[in-house]
């Protein structure tokens, strides 16, 4: 079976967890992740509430396939540490770069060691978990699968991880976007997210005009206007791949364990070196 969270985040996630908690339980439970298993999914206050199809089981004296209560909470940072946290992400341009283009930065969990906190889970303790299942191991098959569940959740919505954390992503987002790179890339996202318009067809229409009266053979040879003496240069992105960039390493239609980002920018370098070559 493959990866359940394929960014790098995600997959510690996932790591942390095996590190403490018997792997088996976990791989058991990976197949309990997907939504024929999950009937309800629901983030609020960074703590997620599921309720799970479980199985017939005479053994436990289940004889009608039951539904399962779980809630998986990680353990909230206090408001100082956030703040003092906050502080030192918008001093690292290349925090809020990556941040702002929905990627976690791998070394982010140096800004939270100076704190004296972690930002992925260390052990048990981290978490807050509870099933209503007969099963009296924790975690259970399917609390194990709300986490692999998650872990890919992580992949789509970084500030998903923050929020379990306690940290609103409004909020997150927010304090970044006070930084001077911080409001220059918000105003760019912004910019470029243009509602999507209906048209008629996907080709150029022609436009029917009607012709004048007389025409005079010096207009039409020189034009009615005359020609600028000279181009205003065009101006360099500010992100380059905006387009792209801002959906991320692995967007919603993305369903490859290799990054987007990745492909395209190998795609991009292929037809430049062939653009060379024809000319």
């Amino acid at each position: 079976m493959g990866k359940s969270a394929k960014t790098w985040w995600g997959q510690k996630f996932i790591a942390a967890l095996e590190e403490f908690t018997d792997s088996g339980r976990l791989q058991r439970g990976r197949s309990y992740s997907t939504d024929n298993r999950i009937k309800q999914w629901l983030v609020h206050d960074g703590k997620v509430e599921a309720k799970m199809r479980g199985n017939i089981n005479p053994y436990f004296g289940v004889y009608k396939e039951p539904t399962y209560q779980v809630s998986v909470q990680m353990t909230h940072l206090s408001a100082a540490q956030w703040q003092a946290i906050i502080e030192k992400l918008t001093r690292r341009a290349s925090f809020i770069a990556k941040l702002l283009l929905n990627e976690i930065p791998e070394n982010i969990e140096t800004v939270f060691a100076e704190t004296g906190v972690h930002l992925l889970p260390n052990n048990y303790k981290d978490f807050k978990v509870a099933c209503d299942c007969p099963d009296y191991a924790v975690p259970c098959k399917h609390i194990a699968g709300v986490c692999y569940r998650l872990a890919g959740a992580f992949d789509q919505d970084p500030f998903l991880l923050f929020e379990m954390r306690g940290l609103e992503s409004e909020k997150l987002v927010q304090e970044l976007a006070k930084s001077p790179l911080g409001k220059v890339l918000s105003e760019a996202k912004s910019s470029s997210e243009g509602g999507l318009i209906p048209v008629e067809s996907y080709y150029t229409r022609p436009i029917i005009i009607d012709l004048p009266q007389s025409i005079d053979v010096k207009h039409f040879w020189q034009g009615q206007q005359p020609l600028p003496h000279s181009i205003e240069p065009a101006q360099a992105a500010i992100i380059p791949a905006m387009l792209i960039k801002k959906g991320g390493d692995f967007p919603a239609f993305w369903q490859k364990q290799s990054s987007f980002i990745d492909v395209m920018e190998d795609f991009y370098f292929r037809m430049r070196k062939g653009v060379f070559k024809i000319f």
